[in-house]
């Protein structure tokens, strides 16, 4: 079975040889594991060494260069400002006096023409034989709140609904288009479309149901169905304790949920997968809190075990961390661990429940 046929198999309920693995982290995370395998490349680690079976083509910006400010902090294309490691926080809110639906029309959001959408002859060699992820991550609630202030943008859910629904739909539309001129500018080459929002904390949603279903559901089902009308499977992360989401999720169409943080509140994985194993393939759910961050990488590998043999019983799973990003805090010797083992384990240990 190659990594292009095996990474869409758990949403497809056919039978695996071993389950499909996915990575996200650092670049700084990946040298680290490059450095501790002995190897050459990070292509070499995680693909030719640990197995690695997805391989992720977003659009890339083409626009005007962003304003560089000294103390490190940068604009973007949505006129806020960030600071910090990575993709930073923003720390400007354009938006934040908006009171009005003429302010959010008025407002210049991103162009989907500074984005070159088309993935190139080179990457498609590079990706002959994986699970090609395509499309864009789609951000659009953070977009959202960050454009307005989280604070603000939760309080004028209630008080000025109009303005936050045409946020919303402004944020939303610019993924949407873009997502679609993927799709239409690489036919038949993207596998899986795989986005992001996190509507969870460790503890409960950030918003309730009713307010995510009145402001996201519906727009998020819109790009779940443009994605399959391409022929590509969906997954989608959300971080935190998601579950009273996850009804909803599987009724929108997602074929996968990630990352499934199982040390959040009511995210135990047995209870998940009696409850919604039949319906969704799950996507991540080896912890990175704890075990990957500070145990021994005994730990790792009987902690892989132990959610491949919960979250896989139904043979609907896809190995991956917690966590889509992994930091360079996390020691690379356990993530190492935790590929090795799962691709060791594969199918072959299954217990009589799996398939």
């Amino acid at each position: 079975m190659t990594s292009k046929e095996r990474g869409i198999a758990p949403m497809k309920n056919k039978r695996l040889d071993r389950f499909p693995m996915w990575y996200g982290g650092d670049p700084r995370t990946t040298q680290n594991i490059v450095t501790a395998l002995g190897v050459n490349n990070a292509d070499e680690a995680l693909y030719d060494v640990l197995g690695i079976d997805y391989k992720t083509f977003r659009p890339n910006y083409i626009g005007e260069p962003f304003q560089v400010y000294e103390d490190g902090s940068v604009d973007t294309d949505w006129g806020i400002r960030r600071a910090g490691l990575h993709y930073g926080q923003a720390i400007t809110h354009p938006l934040a006096k908006a009171d009005s639906v003429k302010d959010i029309i008025n407002y210049s959001f991103p162009n989907i023409d500074d984005y070159d959408c088309k993935i190139s002859k080179e990457q498609l060699l590079e990706a002959e034989g994986y699970s090609i992820i395509g499309g864009t991550w789609s951000p659009f609630f953070h977009d959202s709140t960050e454009l307005i202030g989280m604070e603000e943008f939760f309080i004028k859910m209630y008080t000025h609904e109009k303005v936050i629904d045409a946020l919303v739909e402004k944020c939303f539309n610019f993924y949407y288009e873009l997502t679609e001129r993927c799709f239409k500018e690489n036919p038949g080459i993207i596998d899986m479309f795989f986005m992001g929002n996190d509507f969870g904390t460790q503890r409960s949603l950030l918003l309730s149901p009713e307010m995510w279903r009145k402001y996201f559901k519906n727009r998020i089902r819109k790009i779940v169905d443009l994605a399959h009308s391409y022929g590509a499977v969906t997954a989608v992360h959300s971080c935190g304790a998601i579950r009273k989401l996850i009804p909803d999720l599987i009724d929108i169409g997602f074929d996968a949920i990630n990352p499934i943080q199982v040390n959040a509140e009511n995210m135990n994985p047995k209870e998940l997968i009696n409850e919604f194993g039949d319906d969704v393939t799950f996507f991540g759910g080896i912890d990175e809190n704890d075990i990957l961050l500070n145990k021994s990488e005994k730990c790792v590998r009987e902690e892989t075990k132990r959610i491949i043999d919960i979250l896989g019983s139904k043979g609907k799973y896809i190995v991956a961390a917690s966590h889509d990003y992994l930091l360079p805090e996390v020691p690379a010797r356990n993530i190492i661990a935790m590929f090795e083992e799962a691709k060791k384990y594969g199918l072959g240990d299954f217990k009589e429940n799996r398939k």
